[in-house]
C-alpha cells in the first residue's frame, strides 16, 4: 500500500538526518530514487511541521538544528453502522446487497 511506503520513506529520512547521515543532497534523493527537486519538497513538509534542517558542507549531510521528532500514529477503527450505511449506500438492515464492513484509517503525524 503507498500510504505505508510513503510513512516509511519518510521515517527512514528522518532518522538519516537525526544520524546526520544523509550525505549530500544528491546522495541523499538518490539513495531513496528522488530527484533533488522532490527531496527538497519533502525537506521543506518537515520545515513546515517545525524542523530547522541545515546542511553541513563540512559533513556532507543534512542535520537538525533542533530537537525535531517524528511520531507517526497510526489507528484502525471499525465503521459505525451509520458510517456503514453512508459508505454502502444503502440498507444494511434488510440485506439489499452483501458487502464487507470497512475500516476507517486515522493517521497522525505529531511533531
Amino acid at each position: 500500500m503507498q500510504l505505508f511506503e510513503t510513512i516509511d520513506r519518510l521515517y527512514r529520512m528522518h532518522q538519516l538526518i537525526q544520524r546526520e547521515a544523509t550525505g549530500t543532497s544528491e546522495e541523499f534523493a538518490k539513495r531513496f530514487n528522488l530527484k533533488r527537486r522532490q527531496l527538497y519538497n519533502i525537506l521543506n513538509e518537515f520545515k513546515d511541521h517545525g524542523a530547522h534542517i541545515r546542511y553541513s558542507h563540512m559533513k556532507q549531510t543534512f542535520y537538525y538544528v533542533n530537537g525535531f521528532e517524528i511520531i507517526i500514529k497510526i489507528n484502525v477503527l471499525p465503521l459505525s453502522d451509520q458510517e456503514e450505511k453512508t459508505i454502502l449506500a444503502g440498507n444494511i438492515e434488510n440485506n439489499s446487497f452483501l458487502a464487507i464492513p470497512l475500516h476507517k484509517p486515522d493517521v497522525t503525524l505529531l511533531t
